[in-house]
C-alpha cells in the first residue's frame, strides 16, 4: 500500500523538478535522467524517492519558460515547429510524425526536432537524405537507428522505424505517447498552442 509522501518529500520533488528544468532550459541538457540526477546531487537530495518523474519536469519546464522568457520562447517554439513541418513535407514518403519537447511545447532554443519516419530499411532513409544532399550523421538514440540532420533554427533527429510499427501508433496514443502528423501540426501552428 502506497504511503503519502511528506510534506518534504513533495517540496524536494518540486525544487528537483525546477532545476532539472531550469538545467534542460539553460543547459541544452536532452536526457530527463540526467537533468534530474544533477538537481538532485546539487540538492543535496540522495533519496531516489524524491525523484519526480518527466511530466512533472515539462510541467517546470512551461512554467520556466512562461517566467523568464515567454516572448522568446513563443518565438523559438515557433521556429522549431515551422522547420519540423517543413521537414515532414519533405520526409511525407516515409510516413513521418513529429515528436518531443517541440511538439510538447518544452523545447529550448537547444532543442532538436524530433521525427519518426517509416521505412523497411533505415538505408533507405540514409540513401534519400543522401539525393537530397542533407548534411547529417548516424545517430542512434535509445537504441533505435536514427540519423542527425543539421539544420537551422535546430538540428533534427530522425528515429527510422520498421514499417510494422505504423499499426502501434494506435495504441501508442492511447498510452500517452504524442505524434503529430503535418497536418496536425499545422493546426498546432495555426491555433498558437504553446
Amino acid at each position: 500500500m502506497a504511503r503519502n509522501p511528506s510534506p518534504r518529500h513533495s517540496q524536494m520533488r518540486i525544487r528537483i523538478a525546477q532545476l532539472a528544468a531550469q538545467f534542460m532550459a539553460e543547459h541544452g541538457i536532452r536526457d530527463y535522467a540526467l537533468a534530474k540526477r544533477k538537481a538532485a546531487r546539487q540538492l543535496g537530495a540522495p533519496d531516489t524517492h524524491s525523484m519526480p518523474g518527466n511530466d512533472e519536469i515539462d510541467a517546470a519546464l512551461r512554467s520556466y519558460h512562461a517566467l523568464y522568457n515567454a516572448e522568446d520562447h513563443r518565438l523559438t517554439l515557433l521556429a522549431q515547429r515551422r522547420q519540423a513541418l517543413e521537414a515532414l513535407r519533405a520526409f511525407e514518403r516515409f510516413q513521418p510524425v513529429l515528436t518531443g519537447a517541440v511538439l510538447e511545447g518544452t523545447a529550448s532554443s537547444h532543442a532538436d526536432i524530433e521525427i519518426e519516419v517509416h521505412a523497411d530499411a533505415s538505408k533507405e532513409f540514409e540513401q534519400f537524405l543522401i539525393n537530397e544532399a542533407a548534411d547529417f550523421r548516424v545517430a542512434d538514440r535509445n537504441g533505435r537507428h536514427g540519423f542527425l540532420v543539421y539544420s537551422t533554427p535546430s538540428n533534427i533527429h530522425v528515429t527510422v522505424l520498421p514499417m510494422s510499427s505504423l499499426h502501434a501508433h494506435a495504441r501508442a496514443r492511447q498510452e500517452g505517447l504524442k505524434r503529430a502528423s503535418a497536418r496536425q501540426l499545422e493546426r498546432v501552428i495555426e491555433e498558437g498552442a504553446a
